[in-house]
C-alpha cells in the first residue's frame, strides 16, 4: 500500500489567502514594494527562509524593519483572523482524509509551518486524528525544495519513497517530492503549474475530491498489496 503525505497550508487549509491578505495589508501600511513577488517566493518554505526573503525585500524598499519583525506581524494578523472566524478548510478536506484512512493508507503530514503551530491548528480543526505522523518546521534542517522533509515523513511512517504520494500546492513542495523520488500530486492554490512543475508532477488535480477519487478508485485496488 502506498504512503500518502500531505502538505498543510494551501492543501488542507485555505490559509494561504488569509496569509497573503495579512502580507498585503502590512506592505501597504509600511510601503513594502513587490510584496506579491516576495509572497510567492515564500510559499511552501520554512520561516527561516521567509525571514531571509523578507529581509531582502524590506531593505530594497528602504523599510527600517527586520524580516523577522514583519513575519511576526503577519502571523499576528493571521491569528487574529483565525481566532475570529476559524481556520478555513479547503473543499473536501475532511472527506478526503476520512476516505483514505478507511482504505487503509498510512497518512502523514509534512508542513514547513513550525510544528508548535501545526499541532494546535490540526487539533482545532478536528483533523489531527486522521494522521499517523506529523512533521513540521523545526524538525528538519533543510526546507523545501530540499527533499529532507518528505524523506523524514516517509521514514517515520514506515514507507518507501518509491511507494509514497505527496499532495502539494507549491512549486517548492512539488520539487521536493520529485527530488525525494516520490509521486507528487499538485492541487493548485495560489500558484498555477508552469512547464517545470507539469514535468515533475505525477498528477495535477483540481481539488481534494479528485484526489480522493483517484486514490480510492482503481489506483487503490491495483496497489493495495505490497
Amino acid at each position: 500500500m502506498y504512503t500518502i503525505i500531505f502538505d498543510m497550508d494551501g492543501v488542507l487549509f485555505d490559509s494561504e489567502n488569509v496569509d497573503r491578505k495579512a502580507w498585503f495589508d502590512l506592505a501597504e501600511k509600511y510601503n513594502v514594494k513587490n510584496i506579491q513577488q516576495a509572497f510567492e517566493e515564500c510559499i511552501g518554505t520554512p520561516d527561516k527562509n521567509i525571514i531571509s526573503v523578507l529581509d531582502r525585500y524590506l531593505k530594497e524598499s528602504g523599510v527600517d524593519m527586520s524580516g523577522e519583525e514583519f513575519r511576526n506581524k503577519t502571523l499576528e494578523v493571521f491569528d487574529e483572523y483565525v481566532g475570529e472566524f476559524g481556520m478555513p478548510l479547503k473543499y473536501y478536506t475532511s472527506e478526503c482524509l476520512a476516505e483514505l484512512k478507511k482504505k487503509g493508507y498510512r497518512v502523514g503530514l509534512a508542513s514547513s509551518t513550525p510544528i508548535e503551530r501545526v499541532r494546535p491548528q490540526l487539533t482545532e480543526t478536528g483533523l489531527i486524528d486522521y494522521f499517523d505522523d506529523i512533521v513540521g518546521g523545526g524538525m528538519f534542517v533543510h526546507g523545501k525544495p530540499d527533499p529532507e522533509i518528505f524523506l523524514m515523513s516517509c521514514e517515520r511512517l514506515g514507507g518507501k519513497p518509491e511507494k509514497s504520494i505527496v499532495i502539494e500546492d507549491s512549486f517548492n513542495g512539488i520539487r521536493a517530492a520529485y527530488a525525494a523520488g516520490m509521486r507528487p500530486i499538485m492541487v493548485p492554490d495560489i500558484l498555477q503549474p508552469d512547464d517545470e512543475i507539469r514535468q515533475k508532477a505525477w498528477k495535477i488535480l483540481p481539488d481534494l475530491k479528485a484526489v480522493t477519487e483517484l486514490l480510492t478508485g482503481d489506483f487503490c485496488t491495483e496497489n493495495s498489496i505490497e
